[in-house]
């Protein structure tokens, strides 16, 4: 870097310091009141400062410039805010507009983003400019000179380059360091006007305080004599200020008080104490005592005292008040010694209490403890009733109450809880009627209280319960009644008190219901259960009752106690949670739950009786396109009319459930032979398929029955079901709309399934998969460029699996995802290495299940970063799918087309001619390749129907851009009409049957290099 960019740049960081002088110049004394227009002020002279600056600026070229102007708008909206920092970004960007040039206006963004750093800083750290560190500023300006470099992008390539590559090192360096010594000046110089403010706020306080309050204050030094005092002193101890200055510590003390005062005062000068206080006597002029509580504290400085500050409170008033009680306070206590009560006296001057031995024993304490530290009394208060006890204290010594008296808990020592009740008065107050002694009693009213709070708690309980509560005579005449009564029957107490019980029977009841009652209460004292009763307004409701007896000492009836709530609406909610939980909430059939309950009921039955019923279980056919064509409402609608026209074909006797969505199933009880059975299925097979209303539609729909027999087929519920189900699944298999009968061999087959989905998921586990190859031939060349995998299953012990077994199940379970990543991985790594060993590409055909193209979310990311890494070249894979997928619009089949095309993969259409065959779909989709299903290949012959298939979708094929592959080719006859036609490529086992890799490779790489 040229030392010439340095030096012109450092000269002009340095016009900065005449911020600081700026700073440091401004008048402070009318700032809040022109608070504006001081703003305004600052404003235009930081603005003239960065005019200042712009105008000795180092010159890249005509028209662009760098000065120090950043780091002055930054530091100005950092220490100064917005307002002066936009006036100041106005006039230096006008000024820079005047200067105008190529960067005119990048050198205007500059002095924007700036400013707008330096306030934004500002509003988030605007309390702590004071203490802002080093590493900060250095930060702010980091950032700010980053931003300014970052605008020179914007300048042409060539020409921000070589701005850039000259002044980046120069800005770095010096414009964060500038931005940190400008920005620190002005916050030591914040820093100072704080803590000035902070020392003129000390001396305030104390120049404020020393002579305020009634509190005398001494300052003096080691040797005890005072420099200075205030007039509260000189009024204690009636001297004048001169004549107290003239005095020390020592000759005003009284003698006894001195040694302890002396001793503390040395533990002080040796820094042991920072401070002390203690009560000591004073000799005023004229020879009177003055007794006081005396505060000392020094101030030190190097770590040996310096001054003495002394606080003297004049508690002489108090002490002889104290002294004057002391006598009496023998006597009384010899009284109460004698008896129960507790005995507090209170010296309200001194904060002194005390108590006779019986508080002690209370509180669960010693005497000499509660003697020691009278707050432990208070601190035992309850804490919930502490805060009222100090409120009630308070209010009489203010003379707000007569006396002080109030019931409070306190915490004994063994953690017990007693009640006590405290009373007392003022008994002595001075002059001006301010409360000197203050004595009382405490009574333990432990005992009394707990029979207070039960008798409260019975009544509580007794009008708060919810339940419905009467007491009433021997004779059933009610005596009295609580809240809850009233309000369930509607009846004040005024209008039951002494009628009779009678007055609510209600003859729902039945007869013999009241006559039994009686008889169980006279008999046992009690009864328990339900009833209806009869409001005042004639309604009925349903109660619990219970009512109990309290004899006499005669064992006679004295009172019966009736304790009832009403629980119609429980009654009404325990139906409904029945129904809710046992019921469709659609059709109003039972539900599952349901269904298992009258399976288990039928199957006890049947056994007893020995008879026999039928399980049908229904699954309408296509009810998803009726949902997803004309909406769920629509959906609910056809359901509703299903289970309708199922229960006008069975018998009352029989049970029709739905057990969810749209699955049904009937039981058929006492049936005598299966032809019974197939004329009621059939009857719903044609109820079922009779068209529905739906709104403005007509639908259709069909049903698929499964039907099972107890106890030929099953003998639990459980299996009843499960066979019912297989036999709809087989009902559907053989083309829906029928109905089949439960055989053992479905059941043999489910279970071959169960074992085959198990070895499926270990087969990947276990290393049992394998991949085949087979040729794919240039019919015009003969060449081999192009093969298909093929999936191959060896299992440990069934031996060799056919796709056509496990393929389909693989794709109900799910498991199509993992084994088919799995191919795809190894058929592409399988690419791989065979182009790296032969030097040519043979592109492999890998079959694509739907279900892959619909679920596989993160296995497709996967297998897209798979090819990138192995980096396999265009046309290295080519990926075959049916014309199904095509019409899936939901599944996202037009994005992965271009994803796989963007990663250089082809697509093939499999076994076309076979599906829904659309030229719209074929010229929506990027498709490279149309295989011709072995359908139309097998019958291959000159003048058929199937030639001239093949050659139409040969013709087309190639008018659309696409190359043809036919399947299935055996015979030389079938490839010669094939190449006739045109068609591009073939395979079969004329040519080869699958193969292993290594067999592919010696066969057709090896030895077709060989041959070349």
């Amino acid at each position: 870097m040229e030392q010439g960019i340095f030096f012109p740049l450092i000269q002009n960081a340095a016009l900065l310091l005449a911020l600081v002088f700026v700073y440091d110049a401004i008048p402070r004394r009318h700032k809040r009141k022109y608070f504006l227009l001081w703003r305004l002020g600052i404003g235009v002279i930081v603005g003239a400062i960065g005019m200042t600056i712009m105008s000795t600026p180092w010159v890249f070229a005509p028209g662009i410039i760098f000065d120090t102007r950043s780091v002055l708008l930054a530091v100005s909206g950092l220490f100064f805010g917005g307002l002066p920092t936009t006036v100041a970004v106005i006039m230096t960007a006008a000024y820079r507009y005047a200067i105008g040039g190529p960067a005119v206006w990048i050198g205007i963004a500059v002095i924007i983003s700036s400013g707008a750093v330096g306030a934004l800083w500002r509003s988030r750290r605007k309390s702590m400019l004071a203490s802002m560190g080093w590493g900060e500023l250095y930060g702010i300006g980091f950032l700010v000179h980053l931003i300014m470099l970052s605008w020179m992008l914007f300048l042409p390539w060539e020409t921000a380059k070589g701005v850039l590559t000259q002044i980046t090192l120069p800005v770095l360096t010096i414009y964060p360091l500038a931005t940190m010594m400008v920005g620190r000046l002005l916050s030591r110089r914040i820093e100072i006007e704080r803590d000035d403010k902070m020392r003129l706020q000390d001396d305030f306080l104390f120049r404020s305080q020393f002579d305020a309050g009634n509190i005398g204050i001494a300052i003096g030094t080691v040797d005890k004599c005072w420099i200075k005092v205030n007039s509260r002193l000189c009024q204690m101890f009636k001297y004048s200020e001169k004549e107290l200055l003239r005095l020390g510590w020592d000759q005003l003390s009284h003698p006894d008080d001195l040694y302890t005062d002396t001793q503390q005062f040395e533990r002080l000068l040796l820094g042991e104490i920072d401070q002390y206080e203690l009560k000591k006597r004073f000799f005023a002029k004229d020879g009177t005592l003055v007794y006081t509580l005396m505060s000392v504290s020094c101030k030190r400085s190097g770590g040996r005292v310096q001054l003495v500050i002394a606080g003297f409170l004049d508690i002489t008033e108090q002490t002889l008040a104290e002294q004057s009680v002391s006598a009496s306070r023998e006597q009384l206590q010899l009284v109460l010694d004698s008896g129960e009560l507790g005995f507090w006296d209170w010296d309200i001057p001194r904060d002194d209490v005390i108590r006779n031995e019986r508080c002690a024993q209370m509180l669960g304490v010693s005497h000499n403890e509660l003697m020691e530290n009278h707050r432990i009394w208070v601190n035992a208060i309850h804490p919930d009733d502490r805060v009222e006890m100090l409120r009630a204290m308070e209010l009489h010594l203010q003379g707000r109450t007569a006396s002080y008296s109030i019931d409070y808990r306190l915490k004994t020592a063994d953690g017990t809880e007693r009640w006590i009740r405290d009373r007392g008065r003022v008994v002595a107050s001075d002059g001006q009627g301010k409360p000197l002694r203050m004595c009382g009693i405490h009574v333990d009213i432990t005992q009394s209280r707990k029979q207070q709070e039960s008798l409260e708690l019975a009544a509580s309980v007794y009008n708060s319960s919810s339940e419905a509560m009467s007491v009433l005579d021997a004779k059933g005449h009610i005596i009295t009644i609580n809240a809850a009564f009233s309000r369930i029957t509607g009846y004040n107490e005024s209008e039951v008190q002494g009628q009779h019980v009678s007055l609510f029977n209600c003859d729902t009841n039945g007869e013999n219901f009241y006559r039994e009652m009686n008889q169980q209460l006279r008999e046992k004292g009690h009864w328990q259960g339900e009833m209806w009763q009869k409001r005042k307004n004639g309604d009925e409701y349903l109660i619990w009752l219970t009512v109990n007896t309290i004899f006499d000492r005669q064992h006679r009836p004295h009172r019966r106690v009736a304790l009832f709530s009403d629980i119609t609406e429980m009654k009404q909610q325990e139906q409904l949670i029945w129904q809710q939980a046992n019921y469709d909430p659609l059709t109003g059939l039972p539900n599952r739950r349901m269904l298992l309950d009258y399976l288990g009921r039928e199957i006890i039955a049947c056994e007893r009786r020995k008879r026999h019923f039928a399980l049908l279980f229904l699954d309408l056919d296509f009810f998803k396109e009726i949902n997803d064509t004309l909406g769920h409402d629509m959906g609910d609608q056809l359901l509703v009319e299903c289970s309708r026209r199922l229960q006008l074909c069975v018998r009352d006797s029989d049970v029709v459930a739905r057990l969810g969505g749209d699955e049904f199933t009937v039981i058929l009880r006492d049936i005598a032979d299966q032809s019974g059975v197939e004329r009621v299925a059939a009857q719903i097979l044609k109820a079922l398929a009779e068209p529905y209303q739906l709104g403005e539609h007509t639908s259709y729909i069909s049903a698929s029955i499964g039907i099972t027999l107890y106890p030929e087929d099953a003998d639990s519920r459980e299996a009843l079901l499960k066979h019912a189900d297989q036999a709809m699944y087989a009902a559907k298999a053989q083309g829906r709309n029928r109905f089949n009968f439960f055989t053992p061999s479905m059941q043999e087959y489910a279970h071959f399934r169960m074992h085959l989905i198990q070895d499926l998921r270990l087969a990947l586990e276990r290393q049992e998969f394998s991949l085949f190859f087979q040729p794919i031939v240039e019919l015009k060349s003969g060449d081999i460029h192009k093969a298909e995998v093929l999936l191959r299953w060896q299992h440990e012990t069934r031996g060799y699996v056919s796709p056509a077994d496990f393929i389909p199940v693989a794709e109900e379970t799910g498991l199509i995802l993992e084994i088919g990543a799995w191919v795809l991985e190894q058929a592409a790594r399988q690419s791989k290495e065979w182009q790296q060993k032969h030097e040519r590409i043979v592109q492999l055909s890998i079959n694509k299940s739907p279900i892959q193209f619909r679920d596989e979310g993160e296995y497709f990311s996967r297998w897209m970063s798979l090819l990138k890494e192995l980096q396999l070249g265009p046309g290295g894979i080519c990926v075959e799918i049916t014309e199904g997928l095509l019409l899936d619009a939901a599944t996202g089949v037009s994005d992965k087309l271009l994803a796989y095309r963007d990663a250089g993969i082809q697509v093939a259409l499999d076994d076309f001619g076979t599906g829904y065959s659309s030229l719209a779909y074929l010229k929506k989709f990027d498709i490279d390749y149309l295989k011709i299903d072995q359908s139309f290949i097998r019958n291959l012959v000159d003048d058929s129907s199937d030639h001239s298939l093949c050659e139409a979708i040969i013709v087309m094929a190639h008018k659309l851009g696409m190359k043809v592959i036919a399947e299935g080719v055996e015979s030389e006859d079938q490839r010669e009409l094939l190449r006739a036609m045109g068609c591009d490529y073939a395979q079969g086992y004329l040519f080869s049957r699958p193969m292993s890799a290594a067999e592919f490779e010696q066969e057709f790489l090896l030895d077709a290099k060989a041959n070349a």
